[in-house]
């Protein structure tokens, strides 16, 4: 039988559409009840997964916590594909009364498949289920992670690994994913809170207080006393205190099925919400092969600095000493680190890293070039109180992204005088990292590991290091849309943001479909930040030039300049934010937006206005003194740039003074601000005729934050009368101890000391010009 041309497409549709229908159901037999960490048990084209979202008890502390878990685990499941596959994913909201969502973070997908609610993807509500659908064009190591409020946080995230087309998992090198992440036994809202408040206890658990005490005892008073003056807190290299970090979800355990002479291919993916990891391996050097799931030529290193959200592949030999060597993860603040060990026998240690001298750092800090305009609030440490249109991915290849030649980079700014890993940036033109051919460079054969890395004996990997295995530059006939931002923030309110403007007070960041980007970024805190672009890779431009690097999260150091770019060849709305969950969450986030492009089918502009609210959220606190004269304290609601409050003081003999207000910050650094409030009180000083009598007036004025964090007051009440006040709050004296001030021109004056004795408790001891001596208990709430 002889079929014509037209039949034989016909017979060959049908075919085609017969066996993906089969394939289409059997992933069903994989799903829930055995889908933690498990491969999909019908591999194919159309490759399918179920995961389930749900609360779940744990315990790492040995406390019974409340976390969130996907599959009934901390981490989710690992999601196994091959380049080509499509995933289909269903995310089911198995929580009672909140909202979920996931984003697939590195890969390259259709914009409503994203998983940004309210921005790119419809929200997850309780109960229900979203079905994701999209192509894997691409091959890496890479991570999905809840984008709803703090989520990631209690343990919403997991690993993504797409492996080349025909890879055989038995002619491959063995592998396993290296998952690292935090954990705290905190609320994470309360963990979001407390930082907003500036309470201390981190600092003070993390032994990173510097104060006046230890700055005397050690010679660095000098150097405490210009931080303060010049208004800048005390150094950090990072905001919470964990109680734990976690490799694959265990502070410790290990591999023993790794056998000397094996070698191994590592995939590290940092999913911390707000934590930088060393990682050491006790066995030998670790050649880097692949950073955000793209190849790099080969490089070999003793430790890497893995910025959150960052993925690296690693290949590491199990020697052939018959032991157990240790892979350790260690925070960057040196605060803990988890362990896996690989073989069996007697256990190897990776060398310990020394404990951060966070004084050398101030005086570094103090000495870096004129400080005088630098915008001192910024500085880190010490606190005062489904379908898509018009954009086909399946058929799109990774050359879309339009690399072509290579225009010179000689005037890209670039300052890494303070880094300790160099940034990159760069164009995707081969994206099979697990195959591509490293012999087909002029530099294949460069000794990367001596590439300006001083002491020979360890190696430290740093961007300028990275170094893409095939040209990366734009095509240089296309239109350059230059994007400067500068990343800014205040420390003292815990508010971070790009050029002074939190998400919610800026506007889009517009870009048009067939022109290249250009984003220079220039870090004035004194924070490293981990910043991601959603949908999209970019060249992070290091000392590679046109070899630089492709990346989807890069880090920034402080006082680094940083420049990426990038074809823009998407379309719609994408975030783009600092990967420290709280940092996104206090405002450092914007929108890249298409121009022109089709209506987004799953979310409205109303549902847009819910992403630029989050920023805005209200945060209530206080204090409370119980002391044998009196009960004295304040209350305030805080938004990110007013706050309304009222400090009160009640003793035992009927006296009373209530001050509500609310304050407006008025500058950029947050140090200016306006109040309108009352002075209500029956108290010592208000007398006519030699007879008490109770006043009650209203009061206008102005806070001014001086050097050395001294607060001053200038108020006028509306009878005329003025009065002009300083304070200080909470000088650090000692590690635990506390020392606040206060003095007005109606000769008020108070001096109060309180030392720390458990989280939200304080020992007190004042006195007071009016109440006299007092001695009690200090809670905060």
């Amino acid at each position: 039988m002889i079929i014509k041309p037209a039949k034989k497409v016909i017979l060959s549709s049908i075919g085609v559409c017969m066996l993906l229908t089969v394939a289409a159901y059997m992933p069903l037999l994989a799903q829930h009840n055995n889908m933690h960490d498990k491969k999909p048990t019908a591999p194919g084209k159309r490759v399918e997964y179920d995961l389930y979202i749900d609360h779940l008890m744990v315990n790492y502390t040995g406390k019974e916590k409340m976390g969130m878990a996907i599959n009934g685990g901390i981490p989710g499941p690992v999601l196994h594909f091959n380049e080509g596959d499509t995933a289909i994913i269903r995310v089911h909201n198995k929580l009672k009364n909140e909202e979920t969502s996931i984003h697939w973070h590195g890969l390259l997908l259709p914009n409503e498949e994203d998983g940004v609610p309210y921005l790119t993807t419809a929200p997850i509500k309780a109960g229900q289920t979203h079905t994701f659908e999209f192509p894997l064009i691409q091959t890496g190591t890479y991570w999905y992670h809840s984008h709803t409020m703090l989520q990631e946080q209690s343990g919403i995230y997991g690993s993504i690994v797409i492996h080349p087309r025909g890879w055989n998992e038995s002619a491959s090198m063995k592998e396993h994913v290296i998952m690292l992440s935090d954990w705290t036994d905190e609320n994470p809202h309360e963990v979001l809170r407390n930082l907003k408040r500036g309470l201390d206890y981190y600092a003070i658990r993390k032994n990173s207080v510097q104060s006046w005490g230890e700055a005397l005892a050690k010679g660095y008073l000098k150097d405490r006393a210009k931080t303060e003056w010049m208004r800048m807190p005390a150094m950090d290299v990072s905001d919470v205190y964990y109680n734990r970090f976690l490799i694959n979800g265990k502070s410790d355990h290990i591999f023993t099925d790794a056998k000397p002479g094996d070698s191994l291919r590592l995939r590290i993916i940092n999913g911390s919400a707000s934590s930088y990891h060393w990682v050491q391996y006790a066995g030998g050097k670790m050649k880097l092969v692949a950073a955000d799931g793209i190849a790099v030529q080969p490089v070999e290193v003793d430790k890497i600095l893995v910025a959150i959200a960052e993925t690296y592949d690693i290949e590491i030999k199990i020697p052939d000493g018959g032991m157990a060597y240790e892979f350790r993860a260690t925070a960057q603040d040196i605060s803990g680190y988890a362990s896996l060990y690989f073989g069996n026998g007697m256990k190897m240690n990776a060398p310990l890293l020394p404990k951060l001298d966070y004084f050398a750092m101030m005086r570094e800090m103090n000495n870096m070039g004129n400080m005088a305009d630098m915008d001192m609030s910024n500085m880190k440490g010490m606190k005062m109180e489904g379908a898509h249109q018009g954009h086909d991915m399946g058929n799109m290849k990774i050359e879309d992204m339009n690399m072509k030649s290579d225009p010179s980079m000689k005037d890209m700014p670039r300052d890494t005088s303070m880094m300790n890993m160099a940034m990159d940036t760069t164009s995707i033109k081969e994206m099979n990292m697990d195959t591509m051919n490293m012999q087909d460079t002029a530099m294949s054969n460069m000794d990367m590991s001596k590439m300006d890395m001083g002491d020979q004996s360890e190696v430290t990997l740093t961007y300028d290091m990275l170094r893409s295995p095939t040209p990366t530059v734009l095509n240089d006939q296309l239109p350059i849309r230059e994007i400067k931002l500068s990343l800014t923030g205040n420390m003292i309110r815990y508010v971070w943001s790009f050029d002074n403007k939190t998400l919610s007070q800026s506007d889009k960041i517009v870009i048009r479909k067939g022109e290249n980007v250009r984003m220079i970024l220039v870090n004035n805190t004194m924070m490293r930040h981990p910043l991601h672009l959603h949908g999209h890779f970019f060249r992070f431009l290091n000392a590679q030039g046109e070899y630089s690097p492709m990346k989807h999260t890069f880090d920034i150091a402080p006082m680094e300049t940083v420049t990426i770019e990038f074809y823009a060849n998407e379309e719609k709305d994408w975030f783009f934010h600092c990967h420290i969950l709280y940092h996104m969450m206090a405002g450092m986030a914007r929108v890249v937006s298409y121009e022109n492009s089709s209506p987004n089918t799953q979310v409205t502009a109303k549902d847009q206005k819910k992403v630029f609210k989050e920023d805005r959220a209200l945060y209530l606190w206080g204090q409370t003194k119980i002391a044998s004269d009196a009960v004295f304290g304040f209350a305030n609601i805080v938004g990110n740039k007013g706050i309304l409050g009222s400090t009160y003081r009640v003793n035992y003999k009927s006296k009373y003074e209530f001050q509500p207000d609310y304050q407006r910050f008025l500058d950029k650094r947050q140090f200016l601000s306006a109040f309108i409030g009352a002075d209500i009180r029956n108290t010592f000083q208000v007398t006519e005729d030699g007879k008490q009598v109770n006043r009650k007036v209203g009061v206008i004025g102005v806070r001014y934050l001086l050097p050395m964090f001294v607060l001053s007051e200038f108020r006028v009440d509306h009878r005329g009368e003025v009065r002009f006040q300083l304070s200080r709050n909470d000088m650090p004296i000692t590690k635990r101890l506390r020392l606040s001030l206060v003095g007005n021109s109606d000769w008020e004056y108070n001096i109060d000391f309180d030392y720390n004795i458990a989280k939200r408790f304080y020992i007190h001891a004042s006195y007071d010009s009016d109440y006299k001596y007092g001695a009690g208990l200090t809670v905060l709430w």
